[in-house]
Parts: structure tokens; C-alpha cells; sequence
């Protein structure tokens, strides 16, 4: 960085070497803050996995199922959890989704199920 420096006050005004010096950090502050966002999506989407796979697991039946989705309804919600709201998201998820709940897919719909609660 040294070497850059006397370049640059080499070739610049002082004024203009500490426009210039702001915005390189400015730079490298987003390139910072980019790569921790990417990190921090790339957390989640293993965590998402990891759940999904897991649910795959215990996840046997649809009654399972609705037994792991209330859980995570009242592990996201609280006491905010609105239950008739709940039954219909549940019901919907299940209604909509018919081939996978034949195939036993319960890994996926709990991937979709995450994935409605931004997760």
C-alpha cells in the first residue's frame, strides 16, 4: 500500500489523495459487507438442508408432518400464531403439493415450509 501511496501523491493533489483513499475504503467496506452477506445466505441455505434432511428422517407421515409445521408455526410466530391461519397454510402446502405427499417427499415440503418463513 505504500508504494501506492507515493504513486498516487505523486500524481495527485492532497485533496485528491484523500477523495481517493475514502472511496477506496468505501470499496472495500461493500466488497467486506458483500462477502459476509454471502457467507451468512450460505449458512442458511446448509441449515435449511440440514433441517430438511433431518425432517426427511422423522418425517414419516403426513401426521408428522403437521406435527413438525405446527412446531416451527409456534417456534416462528409466538404468540403472535394466528391457528386458524396456521391449519389453512398447512392445509394448502399439503392440498397443493398431492405428488409429493404420495412419493413421501416430506423432506421437500419442509424445504417449501422453511422456505415461506424466509429460512
Amino acid at each position: 500500500m505504500k508504494n501506492l501511496n507515493e504513486f498516487l501523491n505523486g500524481l495527485l493533489l492532497e485533496g485528491e489523495v484523500e477523495d481517493l483513499k475514502k472511496k477506496i475504503d468505501k470499496v472495500e467496506k461493500k466488497a467486506e459487507d458483500a462477502e459476509k452477506a454471502a457467507d451468512d445466505a450460505e449458512k442458511a441455505a446448509d441449515d435449511a438442508e440440514k433441517d430438511a434432511n433431518k425432517a426427511e428422517e422423522s418425517i414419516k407421515d403426513e401426521k408428522s408432518f403437521r406435527d413438525y409445521a405446527e412446531n416451527k408455526f409456534k417456534e416462528v410466530f409466538g404468540d403472535d400464531l394466528d391457528e386458524d391461519k396456521m391449519n389453512k397454510t398447512i392445509d394448502g402446502l399439503l392440498n397443493d403439493n398431492k405428488e409429493l405427499v404420495d412419493a413421501g417427499k416430506w423432506g421437500e415440503l419442509v424445504g417449501m415450509l422453511n422456505k415461506s418463513f424466509g429460512k
